[in-house]
C-alpha cells in the first residue's frame, strides 16, 4: 500500500505541472516599431525643444553655441525655409584666442530604431574657404547615436560623450581646409544608415560640433538645415 500511494503522488505533481504550463504561454514578440518619419528645417527653437530637442554645450569656451539664424555668418541663406541652425565660434570669441575644445551638442527627442532608418541633413562651413587676416579654419561635425537607452547625458567634460558611444558620421575628422575631404563650402548632402542592431530599441541621435587642436586656431563657424529621419517602414 505504501508504494501505491507515492506513485499517486508522482503522478498528481505532473499533472499540476503541465496545467501551469498551459496557463502561462510563451510571451508574443515585441511590436514592431511605427513609423516615426519626420523633418525639421529649424524654424523656431522653443519649438524644437517642445519636440524633445536638447541644446547642451561642453565647449572649454562656451562662445554663443547653437542658435536659429536667418542666414550663416557671410551671409549664406537657409537651404530649406527662412532659418537654419547655425554655430559661430568665432561670434564671441576671436578665431585663434583659445587652445580649449569645440564640444557643443545638438540632441534629437527620443525615438525608437531599427535596422535600415535614415538620417539625414544639409550643412557647409565658410572656414574652410578662408577670408580675411585669419586664413582657413577646418571645422567638424559628427552624427552620433546612442540605443543604450533615452538618455541626453553627454558627460561633463569636452571630450565626453556619455551614452553617444557609437559614431554614425564624422565630417572633416583631419580638419582639412581643402579639398578633397575637407568640410564642404556649399549645401551638401549626408546620410547615414542605422545597422547592426540586434532587435528595435530605443535612443536619440545627436549632432556635435567638435575641433580639438586648438578649437580656436581650427573652428569657425557652420550651419545645418533641412534634417530628416526617415523610418525603415516609411
Amino acid at each position: 500500500m505504501k508504494h501505491i500511494i507515492i506513485a499517486a503522488t508522482c503522478i498528481s505533481v505532473i499533472l499540476l505541472s503541465c496545467s501551469k504550463d498551459n496557463n502561462n504561454p510563451a510571451p508574443p514578440p515585441p511590436p514592431e516599431p511605427t513609423d516615426q518619419s519626420f523633418s525639421t528645417s529649424f524654424e523656431d527653437i522653443g519649438e524644437l525643444q517642445s519636440q524633445g530637442w536638447v541644446f547642451t554645450n561642453l565647449s572649454d569656451d562656451r562662445g554663443t553655441g547653437w542658435s536659429i539664424e536667418p542666414a550663416t555668418g557671410n551671409g549664406e541663406p537657409p537651404f530649406d525655409g527662412s532659418n537654419l541652425m547655425y554655430d559661430s565660434y568665432a561670434a564671441t570669441n576671436d578665431p585663434g584666442s583659445t587652445t580649449g575644445n569645440i564640444s557643443d551638442w545638438l540632441i534629437s527627442p527620443k525615438i525608437y530604431f531599427q535596422n535600415g532608418d535614415k538620417i539625414s541633413f544639409y550643412t557647409l562651413s565658410h572656414g574652410s574657404v578662408g577670408y580675411g587676416q585669419y586664413g582657413a579654419y577646418g571645422d567638424r561635425l559628427q552624427l552620433r547615436l546612442n540605443v543604450f537607452n533615452t538618455s541626453d547625458s553627454i558627460g561633463e567634460a569636452s571630450t565626453d560623450v556619455g551614452y553617444f558611444n557609437s559614431p554614425l558620421l564624422d565630417i572633416n575628422p583631419l580638419y582639412k581646409v581643402a579639398p578633397p575631404g575637407d568640410y564642404p563650402s556649399t549645401w551638401t548632402k549626408y546620410e547615414a544608415t542605422i545597422t547592426g542592431l540586434n532587435q528595435p530599441d530605443s535612443g536619440r541621435f545627436a549632432m556635435r560640433y567638435f575641433v580639438q587642436l586648438n578649437g580656436g586656431a581650427n573652428g569657425d563657424e557652420i550651419a545645418v538645415d533641412k534634417l530628416e529621419f526617415t523610418s525603415a517602414n516609411h
